[in-house]
């Protein structure tokens, strides 16, 4: 029987986007499914209380361009350090929630693709618009899908998620792309 994993993204978490491109291995060699869930980010660290992103402390920013460095080389996964990070991703994640749960996979993709390899502005209505079109950014106004981030947003918090990118398996989580490996291990029935 083929399992489900809740996948919990933001376009603006490097470490999601790592794993945004790894994901698909371990659900397909897990006989897993990816549901890939938009949330945002802020609204996860205001909800548990986090003062500052990881990114964003003086200290551990440095450590953090380092790191995504050394996951690019080692991973074979391109990534170029946006001189606007952290960007809104407000606009971008409604986007995403306005699509059919098969066509977010896609949709991120390109998204990630643009923000964490080519730095395009990704608050920009009329970047965003280029990348997915006019009708999915015009659908990102509408209450309907303004609500659905916010409650992909509430549903992630009160299933424990404090940071992105966050999985599930039924009730198992599993936090940052660094546990993939955990989570497929999970799926297997071996922890």
């Amino acid at each position: 029987m083929e399992q489900q994993i809740d996948f919990y993204f933001d376009i603006v978490s490097p470490y999601s986007y790592i794993a945004s491109i790894l994901i698909d291995d371990v659900a397909r060699r897990g006989n897993a499914k990816v549901n890939w869930k938009p949330f945002l980010l802020g609204g996860v660290f205001n909800a548990v209380g986090t003062k500052e992103p990881p990114g964003l402390h003086p200290t551990k920013k440095p450590y953090l361009l380092k790191d995504l460095q050394r996951l690019s080389k080692h991973l074979k996964i391109p990534i170029k350090f946006p001189p606007d990070f952290p960007v809104r991703t407000v606009l971008v994640m409604r986007v995403l929630c306005g699509f059919n749960a098969d066509e977010i996979p896609q949709a991120a993709n390109t998204l990630y693709k643009a923000y964490w390899v080519n730095n395009k502005d990704i608050a920009d209505p009329d970047v965003v618009i280029s990348l997915v079109g006019r009708d999915a950014v015009e659908q990102a106004g509408m209450q309907e899908i303004k609500d659905k981030l916010f409650q992909s947003t509430e549903e992630a918090v009160r299933r424990g998620a404090f940071g992105a990118p966050t999985f599930f398996v039924k009730d198992e989580m599993f936090f940052g792309h660094d546990r993939l490996s955990l989570l497929e291990l999970h799926l297997s029935g071996q922890i």
